[in-house]
């Protein structure tokens, strides 16, 4: 089939207008995305009684069908998703090959996903409110959970391990839904492509340590994986992203960061402890599993429930994306309509079961149905005239007539401007594409191939993505640009009290005294002269030295210079953490099982393995739902100690 055309808009907006087309027995209404590998498309199919119902092509690009690699991934990932059927993962209804092209029918998730969210409340200078991003996480867990634990119809554990886990494979419905897509390079006992050692699949920011160098994985690298994304939600920043992928895999491989409470001072310290341990360098550092991350997040979440937080957060949707959601619906609704009338226009039995037989000896073909026999000439036309095609119909029947097929176009062209309407500078693999403008045009690509295209703009975060375009398409893409936060301002200085009204003939020497954390108490010459952040004017020109304190972080000397009169000197310091190695607790329960709660918290189910826990006094309950058995002890945790409570009902 060939690509899908596309139009201008009215106005001369430059936005892309889909045409629907027939696909098969479905019925293209919508372009949705492209990406290197297949393109998504919005899509109806239509049933007797005026049944219908909306789905999702995915279908690979038709230069990639005969790449047999990318077509085992496309099958592979069929294969996988149609077995996981769960609320929290896109559902698989159909596979097939029309027109030579491999495709996928799934489930129709209207709404962005986690990727265009952030992107949106970048715009507005705002973060996703922390009990969105954990409810968002909560869920992604108990998808990956149930894909993790899934089983054949004989029981054999399938090994399905995502590995692609990333914000734009996370959608959130407009009615609060959360799902997982795109298991297209998960890995899976039924997986017909097996990845070489040492090649790495996804999206390098997104990988695990293990991944990252080649290691086998287990699912608790997709557990790091989705830490990474709870993180960026509550942060709103990339959390790995550097200029080189080779940078971005050392920061990976090191687990170089820094904790969401550090950037976001308003992430919850639970919050921040979940995120955290689930990024945690050693796989068994990390949450079992993910259904042990998940009753993190609602422990966390309670006594919110998934039902509640989930009517709130499609109300949060809604209210950002109102204007996309008009959009959408106008686009559907006009798709709808010219899909019902190619329905009518175009009857199956000429569309899905032509004969070609020779015609006379002037080589004209006849189109055969049932019993009749039309010239194909007329049937062309009547074909076109029954569309509305009316002026153009003269020159398309040309083509019709032609014996050769005609030819595909040889290039493609791509026009890019921005939602801000500010001057771009763009460039495709490196090279700049013509002056900065308002919108910019690249004619003459080549294609099939994927280039790398760079849009940047003063003010804003440079914008980038991978574009592959089809024989003759003209892609018109707007880009919405994420504006460079501003510098945050200094510290407010502290007053200094005075009990001279009058202003000193010549003012004194300032240190202003910063510390991350703040409210560290500054000692200069032992004594001390305030908390952070401080402004001290008590100081002779000349060095001194000062002492940074704070409970629970490594006390820090510095050597200060304070100025001359009337100037001013800046001091600042990040403090360490004092590091406590944890000790471990094990948990166990006879006869039975219970629930295992640590200071107030559910954590697991007995028997409970080692597990790690911070050093000092802990209260351990254990409750049997079934029998009504409930107990309790308080523990002291040694560090580097393991503890084993017994419990046993009475």
């Amino acid at each position: 089939m060939q690509a899908a055309p596309e139009a201008a808009a009215p106005g001369g907006t430059g936005t892309r207008v889909f045409q629907p087309v027939k696909f098969g027995r479905y019925y293209l209404i919508d372009k949705i995305a492209v990406g290197g590998m297949a393109e998504v498309y919005k899509a109806k199919s239509y049933s007797e009684a005026g049944f219908e119902k909306l789905l999702v092509i995915k279908r690979i690009l038709p230069h990639l069908s005969d790449n047999e690699e990318f077509v085992d991934m496309f099958i592979d990932e069929a294969k996988i998703t149609v077995a996981l059927q769960q609320a929290n993962i896109v559902e698989t209804y159909d596979f097939g090959k029309q027109d030579d092209c491999y495709f996928i029918a799934m489930e129709c998730v209207e709404g962005k996903d986690v990727k265009g969210v952030l992107r949106k409340l970048a715009g507005r200078r705002q973060y996703l409110p922390p009990v969105y991003a954990a409810y968002i996480s909560h869920e992604v867990c108990r998808g990956l959970d149930f894909a993790h634990r899934h089983t054949d119809r004989q029981g054999e554990h399938l090994g399905i391990v995502h590995r692609d886990v990333s914000p734009s494979n996370v959608l959130l419905s407009y009615r609060g839904e959360v799902k997982i897509a795109d298991f297209g390079i998960a890995k899976a006992q039924i997986s017909l492509y097996n990845t070489k050692d040492g090649v790495l699949k996804g999206k390098f920011e997104y990988m695990s340590p293990e991944q990252a160098t080649g290691e086998p994985i287990t699912h608790q690298s997709d557990i790091f994986s989705a830490g990474i994304v709870l993180h960026e939600m509550l942060t709103g920043r990339r959390l790995f992203k550097t200029d080189s992928e080779l940078a971005t895999l050392e920061k990976i491989k090191a687990v170089d960061i820094s904790s969401p409470r550090e950037v976001n001072p308003g992430v919850p310290p639970e919050l921040d402890a979940i995120v955290m341990q689930a990024l945690s360098r050693d796989p068994a550092d990390r949450f079992a599993d993910a259904r042990q991350m998940q009753n993190a997040l609602q422990d966390y979440l309670s006594p919110l429930t998934s039902d509640v937080i989930e009517e709130r957060f499609s109300l949060f949707m809604g209210e950002l994306f109102a204007a996309e959601i008009a959009d959408e619906e106008r686009r559907f609704q006009e798709g709808s309509r010219i899909a019902e009338e190619l329905r009518q226009t175009r009857p199956d039995d000429l569309l899905l079961a032509p004969e070609w037989e020779p015609g006379g000896a002037t080589g004209t073909r006849t189109l055969q149905t049932a019993g009749s026999k039309l010239p194909f000439a007329a049937a062309g036309l009547a074909i076109l005239l029954a569309l509305g095609v009316g002026g153009v119909a003269a020159a398309a029947l040309v083509l019709l007539l032609r014996d050769d097929p005609p030819v595909a176009p040889a290039t493609a062209v791509v026009q890019i401007r921005a939602v801000q309407e500010v001057p771009l500078t763009v460039s495709l693999d490196g090279v700049p594409v013509g002056p900065p403008a308002a919108q910019v045009t690249a004619d003459d690509l080549t294609p099939g191939q994927s280039y790398a295209l760079r849009v940047e703009a003063e003010g804003f975060v440079p914008h980038e993505e991978t574009i592959t375009l089809s024989p003759g398409e003209r892609l018109r893409t707007v880009v919405d640009l994420e504006a460079i936060a501003a510098p945050e301002p200094e510290p407010p200085e502290v007053p200094v009290a005075t009990t001279d009204p009058k202003p000193a003939a010549v003012a004194s020497p300032i240190v202003k005294f910063t510390s991350k954390p703040s409210g560290a108490t500054v000692l200069v010459g032992g004594r001390p002269i305030g908390r952070t952040p401080l402004t001290w004017k008590g100081g002779t020109p000349g060095k001194v030295e000062a002492e940074y304190q704070l409970d629970g972080y490594v006390s820090a000397r510095v050597t200060v210079t304070v100025p001359e009169k009337g100037e001013t000197a800046h001091q600042r310091k990040s403090l360490r953490p004092i590091k406590v190695a944890p000790g471990r607790v094990r948990v166990t329960f006879s006869p039975g099982w219970a629930n295992v709660y640590i200071d107030g918290k559910r954590v697991d189910e007995t028997p409970m393995a080692p597990r790690e826990i911070s050093a000092g006094r802990h209260t351990i309950r254990v409750v049997n739902p079934e029998t009504g058995f409930e107990d309790s002890r308080t523990v002291v945790i040694a560090s580097g100690k393991l503890e084993s409570v017994v419990f046993k009902a009475r």
